[in-house]
């Protein structure tokens, strides 16, 4: 299973990258991440729609005392941002590659496989 992080979901939903990337495997997101793609001010109907229709087809990981539990170590580790911490958990979690356009701020974290889809 695939794990997109917040940025993926917007670049897909504002047409950056391309549908067409999304294979047949499973894509599930950190429940922070439909707060974070969706709660932008400035975003437009078109965008919005297609990002809403987006998570329809992808899995939602909700938070539970392991997400959490998992967060607070990445955190305690090196200063990141709780929605970093929040998705990173969630695809080590979820034993999921974790699709980013930002892998530098997750490369320090062991054992997290990363692909910016920007690059391929």
């Amino acid at each position: 299973m695939l794990c997109f992080d917040t940025n993926v979901v917007i670049y897909l939903g504002n047409q950056t990258l391309d549908v067409n990337i999304i294979g047949k495997e499973p894509i599930c997101y950190a429940s922070i991440s439909l707060i974070e793609a969706l709660g932008y001010p400035d975003i437009l109907a078109a965008e919005e729609q297609r990002i809403k229709e987006l998570f329809n087809t992808m899995i939602e990981i909700p938070l539970n005392a392991s997400l959490i539990q998992t967060a607070v170590q990445l955190r305690q580790l090196k200063r990141m941002s709780l929605g970093d911490a929040i998705v990173a958990a969630t695809a080590l979690e979820n034993n999921c590659e974790l699709w980013t356009a930002n892998v530098e701020d997750f490369r320090h974290i062991d054992g997290l496989r990363l692909r910016n889809p920007l690059e391929t």
